[in-house]
């Protein structure tokens, strides 16, 4: 039924009257908290939002005017970047596990969300079964403790690999660190202090729960893992710091970083990771590719690789 033309023309100017304009929205000023499901086979796997950091590409071991070609190449603005640090909570249906834990705020105020990320997906920290940790570096362990010292995860064990319990737990590797590396030694301590025989170390290839294997990862840390959760025909590599800088080191896998314990091995993990990922037609998770951390691999000439961010989607 179409409207009378004196109806039409009042509706149309009342639209344009000063007094008929719908209130003005305040700014939010800041970003709704990141929380991402996944449907892996019967698995659900939700990306958690710690917050970022800012990371120096002057870190990667390579000429600078290499690294801002790779930069350019990727049209991306070469100078600090702006790094997520994502975390994985993936559950079983009869585990919730959370893979990596972030950084808390003692990476600074622009990270340490993920509680407030956990309880915006409709999970609590007394829910979670089990903490998996990649490696012993704060802004992956960090947030196992509160502020306060006490284990944020009242129920959960905490697993990771010996050697990285070995390294970085241990008091006469820290006393024989240099003076400048020492603080890289608190969130092992901490954790430690917290979970007591809670922290469960594991040998490398373990299955830790059905469908969530450990796989060897070593370089970037002595301990360093990656986890492989599987269920039926879908496969999901959680990597850990395989890669910080992705603008450069896809395209250039060989390129290590500062942080690296054994430069050489950690870019041939890298590569072999990778290799498996692409071969395998699996999905990639990562704590440093941008939110929410997950796509998949194709592998280039000249031992590139081509990182297919995963599409948003319903299920």
């Amino acid at each position: 039924m179409s409207l009378p033309r004196r109806h039409f023309l009042q509706a149309a100017s009342a639209l344009a009257l000063p007094g008929a304009a719908l209130a003005k929205a305040p700014l939010a000023g800041s970003q709704m908290l990141g929380v991402h499901r996944l449907k892996l086979g019967d698995f659900e796997v939700t990306t958690l939002l710690d917050g970022y950091i800012e990371l120096n590409p002057g870190l990667l071991n390579a000429p600078p005017e290499q690294v801002r070609k790779l930069f350019e190449a990727a049209d991306v603005p070469y100078g600090p970047v702006r790094t997520p640090v994502n975390t994985f909570l993936v559950n079983t249906g009869e585990k919730l596990v959370l893979i990596d834990a972030g950084g808390a705020r003692m990476l600074g105020p622009t990270a340490g969300r993920l509680t407030q990320a956990l309880a915006a997906a409709g999970m609590s920290v007394d829910q979670v079964d089990e903490v998996y940790i990649t490696h012993m570096h704060g802004d992956h362990l960090h947030g196992t403790v509160t502020p306060e010292g006490a284990a944020l995860f009242p129920n959960a064990v905490v697993r990771v690999a010996k050697a990285d319990v070995d390294y970085w737990a241990n008091p006469e590797v820290e006393a024989a660190a240099p003076a400048d590396q020492k603080g890289r030694f608190a969130a092992a301590k901490r954790a430690k202090a917290a979970y007591g025989d809670r922290l469960k170390p594991f040998e490398p290839g373990s299955e830790l729960v059905p469908g969530i294997r450990s796989v060897a990862a070593v370089g970037h840390t002595p301990g360093h893992s990656c986890y492989l959760v599987s269920s039926g025909k879908a496969q999901l590599m959680l990597i850990g710091d395989l890669i910080h800088v992705p603008m450069a080191q896809f395209a250039k896998p060989e390129l290590t970083i500062a942080f690296d314990w054994q430069q050489p091995r950690a870019a041939e993990t890298r590569k072999a990771i990778f290799d498996r990922i692409a071969s395998e037609n699996m999905l990639l998770g990562a704590v440093h590719l941008p939110f929410p951390g997950l796509g998949q691999l194709r592998k280039e000439a000249a031992g590139a690789y081509t990182y297919l961010p995963l599409a948003w989607r319903l299920f």
